[in-house]
């Protein structure tokens, strides 16, 4: 191309020589105009551009949460049933847990990066779009040995979204490797060791997605269970040493602003199988376990009944409580409590039931809590004065919460 140029040039430029040796004037100007130079030399060849690289593919876009299958989200590192949390996944623990059938529980919280929580003084927690809550359950194979081997079930996530918390179930496959996506649940048998130390078959039972809100459900929102302060103030282990869970929470960054008061000053629940006073365990084990539905907005909530660890008024706890409805549900009790008759109360009496109309919690547990009964009928037994009086005419309805 350039050489191209260079002759047409040359070409135009001997043909303004020839018409100016006929004294033309429209190429050499007027008389005594200097003659027209000599054409420059040509421009040296240009090296050709070097090839450019294809562009790269276009990064697939991002999945959206939630994730077919858990190992996605790198909440762990390692192999993924050792359950230790990557960085920034924060383990927590309650003091008055929810029966599950035997199942123990690793709990977990994840922040969004910069965020915090608004602690409340006793419930209510404000947590930032984009937290996770992870409940993972797990079946020990021998019950003697509640820290040895064990076999996990399901993982359970609460994400919070700009629409609420919604809630995932992951089940894991026997390889323990894997844990993935449903919605329907699903029932998981297998072999363990008992008590006694006699072969027995575990049947556990994984709830739809649906039926999460059966718990987590509250005047029409779903809401999180055990991230509140009497919950979590409680002591831990910390490399071997005891801490108050609140105040390593606080060290962790997970606060905006720091708690208002010492722990010790702050709401707490003892651990209903522990030693402190029969009152205050038997209170928080009702509060772990019926409270989530027993409460105002809860699913049983009409009942009148409130089984929250703070509501100390004993006509709302159920004591001496006419039933909201006759039926199977009452096992011909007449109050959901009667001071010093445990086997006169109806909450004694749907809490050892294995009907599915009857029992309480109604999900997910299969199995009655003998433990947790045990408590319950102690607190009972020890109530004063006893006795309710003359029972009322029941009325002719079906059971109900």
């Amino acid at each position: 191309m350039i050489r191209f140029q260079s002759s047409l040039s040359a070409g135009v430029v001997g043909a303004c020589l020839a018409i100016a040796a006929l004294a033309a004037p429209g190429c050499g100007g007027d008389e005594g105009t200097p003659p027209v130079s000599a054409l420059p030399p040509d421009p040296p060849d240009q090296p050709d551009p070097p090839d450019q690289p294809d562009p790269p593919d276009p990064e697939p876009p991002a999945k959206a949460m939630p994730y077919d299958t858990l190992s996605e989200y790198g909440f762990f590192e390692g192999a993924l049933a050792d359950l230790k949390p990557a960085a920034g996944v924060v383990p927590y623990t309650v003091a008055a847990p929810l029966w599950a059938d035997h199942a123990g529980k690793g709990r977990f919280l994840v922040l969004p990066e910069g965020e915090k929580i608004a602690a409340g003084e006793v419930e209510d927690w404000q947590f930032p779009i984009g937290t996770i809550v992870i409940k993972t359950f797990f079946l020990s194979l021998d019950r003697r040995e509640p820290e040895g081997a064990a076999r996990i079930l399901e993982t359970r996530l609460l994400i919070l979204t700009e629409k609420g918390w919604k809630p995932h179930t992951y089940v894991w496959n026997e390889e323990q490797t894997e844990a993935t996506r449903t919605i329907a649940g699903t029932r998981i048998e297998l072999d363990t060791i008992d008590e006694s130390g006699s072969p027995a078959r575990a049947k556990y039972l994984v709830p739809n997605t649906n039926q999460c809100n059966s718990c987590h459900e509250r005047d029409d929102r779903t809401e999180v269970l055990g991230l509140i302060t009497p919950q979590l103030n409680r002591d831990i282990l910390v490399d071997g040493a005891p801490r108050n869970q609140l105040a390593w929470l606080e060290e962790q960054g997970l606060f905006r602003e720091p708690l208002w008061a010492a722990p010790e000053a702050l709401p707490s629940f003892p651990d209903p199988a522990g030693d402190a006073p029969l009152d205050a365990r038997a209170r928080a084990y009702l509060h772990g376990n019926c409270a989530h539905c027993h409460r105002p907005g809860g699913g049983g909530g009409v009942s009148g009944l409130v089984l929250l660890g703070w509501e100390t008024e004993p006509s709302k706890n159920g004591v001496c409580k006419v039933a909201a409805a006759a039926g199977a549900g009452t096992g011909g009790n007449a109050f959901d409590i009667v001071p010093g008759a445990p086997d006169e109360s109806i909450m004694v009496f749907r809490m050892g039931s294995t009907d599915p109309e009857i029992k309480m919690p109604e999900l997910s547990n299969r199995l009655p809590d003998a433990d947790g009964i045990a408590l319950i009928r102690a607190w009972i037994a020890e109530m004063e004065p006893e006795g309710c009086g003359d029972a009322p005419a029941a009325p002719d309805q079906p059971a109900s919460p």
